[in-house]
């Protein structure tokens, strides 16, 4: 009787100790993507400064980011259950995580460093032009004050010399 026994409690425990992640449960490689998406939403929203209307916002971006995997929110809490109970594998899908968001900043900030370097030299290129065309503008202007002048220190002359002129005439 106790080999009996003793036999299926083992077969029990055996049974019992299946590897891998049960199949009601989001497999861990798309739970990091979830995670992922989670957190890079979570981001955002805690860059709200109202908190109504972060939780307005982030309610429709969190269903958005279950309907892209095909799950609800119940499936995701049960999953989130069992990695809690399972921490081994949520600190290794954590990790990997933290290293893509850290991955993704680091491209972000890349591509906002040249985005700016794009701005600085755009900048540049439009006071250049707007310098250079100051500068035409200012060369216009001074010719033009020489031809004032001249004119003006050439009108009292003229009229002494149509002055005589008229004197003649009459």
């Amino acid at each position: 009787m106790t080999r009996i026994f003793l036999f299926v409690f083992c077969i029990a425990l055996l049974s019992a100790c299946k590897p891998g992640v049960p199949k009601d449960i989001v497999q861990p490689e798309e739970m990091e993507k979830i995670l992922f998406d989670i957190h890079l939403i979570d981001g955002y929203v805690s860059s709200i400064p109202t908190p109504d209307s972060a939780r307005k916002v982030s309610a429709p971006i969190y269903k958005g980011i279950f309907n892209k995997y095909g799950i609800d929110s119940a499936t995701h809490a049960k999953s989130m259950t069992y990695y809690y109970k399972h921490p081994d594998i949520l600190s290794k899908m954590y990790d990997r995580i933290g290293a893509k968001i850290g991955k993704t900043r680091d491209e972000e900030a890349k591509k906002q460093e040249k985005i700016q370097k794009l701005r600085i030299a755009r900048v540049a290129r439009l006071k250049k032009a707007a310098d250079k065309k100051a500068a035409d503008s200012l060369k216009k202007v001074n010719e033009k004050k020489k031809v004032d002048t001249a004119k003006k220190a050439v009108k009292p002359f003229k009229k002494l010399v149509e002055a005589p002129k008229a004197a003649v005439k009459k």
